[in-house]
């Protein structure tokens, strides 16, 4: 026994730590890690303070009670240290439930080694293993290995050790009777503690928890008052994380195979600790102040480690007092960052109190959880009535199948179900009603509390029904309530246990009560959509004894109760809980579906209930968040510019969902998006055809029920922080009814083509918000943030598919609405800090169609507008074009009839003046941006480069004015040709109408010059001939 154990070093090792998310755990895996080790770590809970690379190489999160996790988790590893473990000492139900699951987690563990064919197996074990009685006799301090089977049959039979000590003797057993000896390793723990320990609430260490008293227990007397709720003289072993994780590498890389203590080398009482902690803080003896608890039992505990000493020869390196005084200041500092979130010094004093006083779970609901399905059954809309019977059958049976771990406590916690069955009171597959067909064919499947109720309602009164069922449930005492259908297929198991961990999440990362917020399960057949939600006794509370607003019928109730709790960030839609629906959903139901307008007064009702709620229920009321949709309509569905939108920047006190309207269904990259539309914020919907643009907002206007909604192009490419900067702007301006974001191109002066665009004045208004701050007209759509209210406004749909005027009406109408109708309210202001950029379209290649196509638009705006229209002096290029035209068609039908020379000239001078028209155009641009303007509009463009832009922004704009002429004569709208818009809307008065004016006449009068020396030119040649005839 003298003989230390021979220690071999393996590197790169390949290791699995289950339960390494723990404290233990995770310590070991990083500090294997850290040491160039292949670390893969199993857990059933994931760890969101830190992301899993940093302390591993893989991480799964799975539940270790199925043997295919393990077989999974442990495949390719050669080591194994399995820290897996429900630590639960009392005895009571839990205790015995806690023992089943971890005997289960070794058995599967051991199982799965063996397969494997592992090469060490490292078992936690613990302290705890040894008698009650044993640590109740104070002459007996120091627990030695063999403890254990001498005083089995002397103190077992009555006084043995908790059920979860008797689970860590039976590893041990296990592993001893199943394993080669030689691969085994195991460690009895005693009470580890350090930096990153859990400090409060279930599962917190002994040490932590009183430190945590201990800095807190600082009362208005001017002492510290510690309750301790042991004996202040109970005698413990501790050890430090850094000594633990230490001593487990050791163990696992020596040749020794049997069981060794672990602990601290000196026992030491629980007043001593106080002690210590207060001495680390600055605290006196004399300022301390004990309540005993009479009740407690004084329990005795420290680990013999001669053996480990003898076969390691190793000892812990850090004293008690230095790993106290470590933890001691990391836990103040922990206190001290959530006492400093406090909004006042009444939160921060009920937080202080709460921290003083023991911690333990809090107990909301009873021991056992019950769940109230609510089941509309009808055998209407269905070819043959008996298949209702068919699906309910299937429901039933998914419902079996995925419930009894939950109902037999297996996951730690009792559930319970009823059903509350709704038929319609003329369905004669459900009659006589007591103890009708449905409710027979649930009890087959063994569930016994069915209630059924008849209602007297039109077809498809699905929410009605819902209504009163959900109070029903209510009254009977169910502590969460779900809407289910009785066309689906329940698929994921434990969902019961899963709603409320779900719910249990919320409460705990929310700061609210349990049972707030609303959680919903994924719909396989319609992935994105938040339908059957599953509610708690809390929601009936908040509205007064109802789910849901009676206004109802058979759509909306479920989105409706997401949007409702989205508001405080308490909605989920669950990966965890999957069903298919296999009639409704994105699918034909089986009634007609009726609608009713609830995103506006409805919703705003509901959420100013809970927040009433709140504020009388919480002292510290959680805010309510600024919802903000993005709306995406896409005809290309480019994945190169959504996919980044998925990852933008999102604020903490702001909720975006992200709305994709596809309005091409025969995108072939539909499929490559459709896999993002299994989160609840992002909502993907395709069009049966091609409608437009127009079509395709209001679509994405009608899934949104969000405070604001961001309108972006699908080829743009949004700055990261665009939702964080929007959200300043809103809560800047609330009064704005909307904001006209900044949208740049790249660099123009790289091609001429895109500097002759720019020139043109074609971009002019994409970047509008850093040139006017305030009442701006309009924005573009490609970046435009408005407020959403119940103004009917919507998209005109008689603007082209491709776009092109309609975003100007839309900003018209809004603006104009908000101004006459809202107090205090104003229009569309500036958000520069609103960035996103647009790619030259079709890469910069040159292309004048598209602008063209704009034009034919945006030329409705002239007749709808009449304020905001003004007449020109002088034709614009197209206008010219058109009646020369008309004037050539004219004088080649007269030269049919009449040969003249006259006839002839002006003939011929008509048709030269027409590409006069552009050379007049050509020349004044020339002018303008060459000579008059050259360090405006793409300054860095010199020399022959900015001659020949000059010139090609003459003809993009002639191709606009083309496209605006065509589209007035299409309309038959003759009597507007030379009236123009003012796209500025009078903002700036007569100014830029003016400014225009004279480029008109500029460019009229260059025309007009250039014909007549055409026609001078041509006289002069006429008479020189002439006159050479007559010679």
């Amino acid at each position: 026994m003298n003989q230390q154990a021979n220690v071999t070093k393996i590197n790169k090792r390949k290791v699995l730590i289950t339960g390494g998310n723990g404290f233990i755990g995770k310590n070991l895996a990083k500090y294997l890690h850290n040491h160039g080790d292949n670390v893969r770590i199993v857990d059933i809970s994931q760890d969101s303070s830190e992301k899993s690379e940093n302390y591993c190489s893989e991480f799964i999160h799975g539940d270790l009670r199925d043997l295919s996790i393990c077989r999974k988790a442990i495949k390719g590893r050669n080591w194994v240290f399995h820290l897996a473990s429900e630590i639960n000492e009392s005895y009571d139900l839990n205790n015995f439930i806690a023992y089943k699951n971890n005997h289960l987690i070794t058995i599967n563990m051991v199982q799965a080694s063996i397969e494997a064919g592992i090469d060490r197996f490292f078992y936690a074990s613990s302290t705890c293993i040894h008698s009650h009685e044993k640590q109740l006799n104070p002459d007996e301090l120091d627990l030695k290995e063999n403890d254990l089977w001498d005083l089995w049959y002397q103190y077992y039979s009555n006084n043995g050790p908790s059920l979860y000590g008797c689970e860590k003797i039976n590893g041990e057993i296990l592993l001893s009777q199943s394993i080669n000896s030689t691969k085994i390793r195991i460690a009895r723990f005693d009470n580890v503690f350090g930096e990153g320990n859990k400090w409060i609430g279930r599962g917190e260490n002994i040490i932590a928890s009183l430190i945590r008293k201990v800095i807190c227990s600082f009362n208005e007397q001017g002492y510290y008052e510690i309750d301790i709720k042991n004996s202040d003289d109970e005698i413990q072993s501790f050890l430090y994380i850094k000594d633990c994780i230490d001593v487990i590498i050791k163990i696992m890389e020596s040749d020794y195979y049997k069981p060794l203590n672990i602990g601290s080398e000196n026992s030491v009482s629980i007043k001593e600790l106080i002690y210590m902690t207060l001495e680390t803080i600055g605290i006196t003896k004399e300022q301390v102040k004990f309540i005993m608890d009479e009740n407690s039992i004084q329990k005795n505990k420290n680990s013999d480690n001669i053996l480990i000493h003898q076969v390691l020869g190793w000892t812990p390196k850090t004293s008690i007092r230095e790993s106290i005084e470590k933890t001691t200041i990391w836990i103040k500092s922990e206190i001290e960052k959530e006492l400093n979130k406090c909004e006042n010094e009444l939160t921060r004093k009920k937080l202080k109190e709460r921290y003083r006083e023991s911690s333990s779970e809090t107990k909301i609901f009873d021991d056992e959880i019950k769940f109230g399905i609510l089941l509309p059954i009808t055998s209407r809309g269905l070819k043959n009535p008996k298949d209702c019977l068919y699906n309910l059958k299937n429901f039933a049976k998914s419902v079996y199948e995925t419930t009894q771990m939950d109902i037999m406590s297996m996951n730690g916690r009792k559930f319970s179900l009823n059903f509350f069955i709704g038929i319609d009171k003329d369905d004669i597959l459900f009659q006589p009603k007591e103890n009708n067909i449905a409710e027979q064919i649930l009890k087959e499947y063994g569930f016994m509390d069915v209630k059924t109720r008849e209602f007297d309602l039109p077809p498809g009164s699905i929410c009605k029904i819902w209504n009163d069922l959900a109070i029903d449930a209510y009254n009977h005492m169910c502590d969460y309530i779900v809407l289910f259908g009785d066309d689906i297929i329940i698929e994921s198991t434990n969902w019961m246990s899963k709603t409320h961990e779900e719910f249990i999440k919320i409460s705990n990362e929310k700061k609210v009560p349990l049972g707030f917020g609303i959680v919903a399960f994924t719909e396989l057949t319609f992935p994105g959509f938040p339908t059957f939600p599953i509610m708690s006794r809390t929601n009936i509370n908040i509205f007064g004894g109802k789910p849901f607003p009676v206004i109802f019928t058979n759509q909306d109730a479920d989105p409706f109760l997401f949007q409702l709790y989205r508001r405080f960030d308490c909605s989920v839609m669950s990966k965890h809980l999957k069903l298919r629906n296999l009639i409704g959903g994105s699918r034909k139901p089986r009634y007609k579906r009726i609608y009713h307008d609830w995103r506006f007064s409805v919703l705003d009702n509901a959420v100013l209930s809970v927040e009433k709620w709140l504020h009388n229920t919480m002292e510290t009321p959680i805010p309510k968040l600024i919802t903000l949709d993005i709306i995406i309509p896409s005809y290309r569905v480019q994945m190169q510019y959504l996919e980044p939108i998925f990852r933008l920047k999102r604020s903490k006190t702001a909720s975006t969902m992200i709305i994709i309207i596809v309005d091409n269904p025969n995108s072939p990259n539909i499929k490559d998006l459709k896999k993002f539309e299994y989160d609840a914020f992002v909502r993907i919907r395709v069009q049966g055809k091609n409608l437009g643009a127009s079509e395709a907002r209001n679509r994405g206007l009608s899934e949104s029920s969000a405070d604001y909604v961001l309108f972006l192009d699908d080829d743009v490419i949004p700055d990261p922080d665009i939702l964080i900067e929007a959200e300043k702007v809103i809560r800047k301006y609330p009064n704005a009814c909307g904001f006209i974001g900044c949208t740049k191109f790249p660099d123009p002066s790289k091609s001429i083509f895109t500097s002759a665009v720019e020139m043109s004045g074609i971009t002019y208004f994409w970047d509008i918000a850093e040139k006017i701050e305030e009442n701006i007209p309009w924005g573009v759509t490609a970046n435009l943030l408005v407020r959403r209210y119940k103004d009917n406004i919507m998209f005109n749909t008689t603007f082209p598919k491709t776009g092109g005027g309609e975003d100007v009406d839309y900003c018209l109408q809004k603006s104009q609405f908000f101004i006459k109708n809202i107090p205090n309210s104003e229009g569309f202001r500036a958000a520069p800090s609103v960035k996103a950029v647009h790619p030259w379209w079709n890469n910069g290649k040159r292309s004048y169609l598209r602008f063209a196509k704009w034009a034919y638009g945006d030329g409705q705006l002239i007749a709808m507008y009449p304020e905001y229209r003004y007449k020109d002096n002088f034709p614009n290029s197209a206008e010219l074009f058109l009646l020369l035209s008309s004037l050539l068609l004219n004088f080649l039908f007269m030269k049919i009839l009449i040969n003249d020379q006259i006839l002839n000239e002006l003939t011929l001078v008509t048709t030269i003046s027409i590409p006069l028209v552009v050379l007049a155009n050509m020349i004044f641009d020339v002018i303008r941006f060459v000579i008059m303007e050259h360090e405006s509009y793409v300054p860095e463009l010199k020399g022959y480069r900015r001659i020949i832009a000059a010139s090609e922004a003459a003809i993009i704009r002639i191709a606009s004015e083309l496209g605006r002429l065509v589209g007035k004569l299409n309309r038959r709208e003759w009597n507007y040709i030379r009236w123009r818009f003012d796209w500025f809307t009078n903002r700036l008065g007569d100014d830029t109408k003016n400014i225009e004016k004279r480029f008109s006449m500029i460019r009229f009068n260059i025309w007009a010059i250039l014909v007549l020396s055409a026609f001078c030119f041509v006289r002069f040649n006429n008479s020189h001939e002439s006159e050479r005839l007559l010679v």
